[in-house]
């Protein structure tokens, strides 16, 4: 080799390490002031049966929740690093972070240029700790994309290199263990599916083998977690509350509501996404244009493109993967905005493919490279940092608020220190609301397994049967202390409100006020005890959000 060849080699070597790294450090500055923000609702859940894991006891079988169990062992793993609670979870969602990042840039390796594939993993490290998403929450979404990214890098290995099973079989691994974390990643095996007989529809032999090992992969992983239900006699509990139930949920909204929840969601991200979108359709819009027939190299300079194996248009992965993303939001019909996690690393994959051919349009080519890029890269990037700039400088809880208004989150660990004071480590407490970060802050155990109480409200045919057995269980479990925080969607027509009338009548029978959580008409939320032995008296001019109850003495 030449000397001049030699030096082309060095210098692609050193940018390939430099680029990787420069991507992790922008993870880690993004995310680092974010690390204090108090846990929403299901951080809360998470938290908790991650706790309870260490008493043995399991989701599903001991506590209601309807998320694949995955989420619930990495929270355990979280809560053993040698940090507090909050710090801890939300550094594990940062490497994970890292990971999806490293991940999207090997995995763009295979359509463009490093510059390119580096482009396309900042943005991702930008849009998927957007607050207006909910991305700084360490949520299913944030665990569920490493291992979904990188089985599509492994899968698109295996394409273009032609190598048999072991690639495939990871890659049906890697998706299983994103289902893991949400059930909507298993959208993401019929895409690869699909991908497998498009690739090999000339000898579909050769896809069903592919296909055999991809499923063999997945199922893998489901038969693992199936098998530690079954030892510990879970295994229907698992089935119901994660698929048979959350079918029942995905079933329960009109498509007017859906079309409503999509519009509203949608005009919020548009506020950080909206030039990510506009350029991701440029990308595919070229990808298309450039497309070549079946089995023809392809004008991009890719790997994928040019190993042993077989041609996978990279307009056909690209869009599949999105729409396939797009797919995943839209099952439950809710779209909230943390759902749209999962069409952030296609959608930045476009982007940037969208960038690369704005940058090669012929009347821009007299600018030097290195400022059509930056231009490129800024136009992109500038939204999302607007959006970031505020949080990075603001307290946890300033953050909290706004991130998500109305919702008393900020405040819940400041609830949670009293209630830990008002009751002993061995009683129990009933909370009549969909809070249960507030047992993992008071490390107090829920005298329900319905440790937020969204289950038992909604279209559900068993609905009242499932009331009344919680209703029994807490009358049961006797708590000491209870809190009193109605959510609006428990009263949504047409619910059954058999288990709000009831808690109703019970709290006022055994409980008396211990502390109140108001809000005034600024907004301001705060937390108002009455000495002891007196009941707290709500001031002119603001609202209670909640109550801390304690139970009567008996005569």
């Amino acid at each position: 080799m030449s000397l001049p060849g030699i030096s082309r080699l060095r210098q692609c070597s050193v940018k390939c390490l430099l680029l990787p790294l420069a991507l992790l450090l922008l993870v880690a500055a993004i995310r680092t002031p974010l690390l204090g923000i108090p846990f929403e609702r299901d951080e809360g859940e998470y938290a908790y049966i991650g706790w309870r894991l260490d008493y043995h006891e399991l989701p599903y079988r001991d506590w209601i929740d309807q998320k694949p169990p995955a989420i619930f062992w990495v929270y355990w793993a979280a809560l053993r690093l040698p940090l507090d609670p909050i710090h801890a979870v939300h550094l594990m969602g940062l490497l994970f972070s890292m990971g999806t990042a490293l991940a999207l840039f090997f995995l763009a390796r295979h359509f463009t240029r490093p510059l390119w594939a580096a482009l396309a993993s900042a943005l991702t490290a930008l849009l998927s700790a957007d607050p207006l998403a909910q991305g700084t929450a360490a949520n299913t979404e944030l665990f569920m994309l490493l291992p979904l990214v990188l089985s599509q890098w492994i899968f698109c290995y295996a394409i273009s290199s032609g190598s048999g099973a072991v690639p495939m079989l990871l890659a049906g691994a890697l998706t299983g263990l994103a289902v893991a974390f949400k059930q909507v990643a298993g959208l993401n095996v019929l895409l690869l599916l699909g991908l497998i007989f498009w690739v090999h529809r000339q000898k579909p032999w050769q896809g069903l083998r592919a296909a055999g090992w991809l499923l063999a992969g997945t199922c893998l992983v489901w038969g693992l977690v199936a098998a530690c239900f079954l030892i510990h006699r879970a295994l229907r509990d698992l089935v119901y509350n994660v698929f048979t139930h959350n079918l029942e949920y995905v079933g329960a909204l009109s498509w007017a509501g859906r079309w409503q929840h999509a519009k509203d969601t949608l005009a919020v991200l548009a506020r950080t996404e909206v030039m990510v979108w506009v350029f991701a359709l440029i990308g595919l819009v070229q990808l298309f244009v450039n497309r070549r027939q079946a089995g023809d190299p392809s004008p991009q300079p890719s790997p994928l493109m040019k190993g042993r194996g077989r041609s996978l248009p990279p307009f056909v992965f690209a869009t599949g993967w999105l729409l396939s993303s797009l797919l995943g939001v839209a099952a439950s019909g809710y779209f909230f905005a943390h759902y749209f996690q999962q069409t952030i690393p296609p959608l930045c994959l476009a982007a940037a493919l969208g960038a690369e051919s704005v940058g090669n349009i012929r009347w821009w080519k007299p600018v030097p490279a290195w400022v059509r890029g930056s231009s490129l890269g800024l136009a992109l990037a500038v939204l999302p940092v607007i959006t970031l700039a505020p949080f990075a400088v603001s307290t946890p809880a300033q953050a909290a608020a706004r991130i998500y208004p109305g919702e008393p989150f900020a405040h819940m660990p400041e609830l949670g220190r009293r209630l830990a004071e008002v009751t002993a480590p061995a009683e129990r407490v009933f909370v009549f609301g969909a809070e249960p970060e507030l047992f993992f802050y008071a490390r107090r155990v829920s005298a329900s397994r319905y440790i937020f109480l969204f289950p038992l409200y909604g279209p559900y045919r068993d609905a009242r049967q499932m009331q009344s057995a919680a209703a029994e269980e807490v009358e049961r479990n006797r708590p000491a202390t209870a809190v009193f925080m109605p959510n609006r969607l428990f009263l949504l027509p047409g619910s059954e409100q058999f288990f709000t009338r009831w808690a109703f009548s019970y709290l006022r029978s055994n409980f008396r006020a211990d502390s109140l959580l108001t809000v005034d008409s600024n907004g301001a939320i705060q937390l108002l005890t009455a000495p002891e032995g007196q009941q707290p008296s709500l001031p002119k001019g603001q609202q209670m959000m909640a109550s801390l109850l304690i139970r009567k003495r008996e005569n």
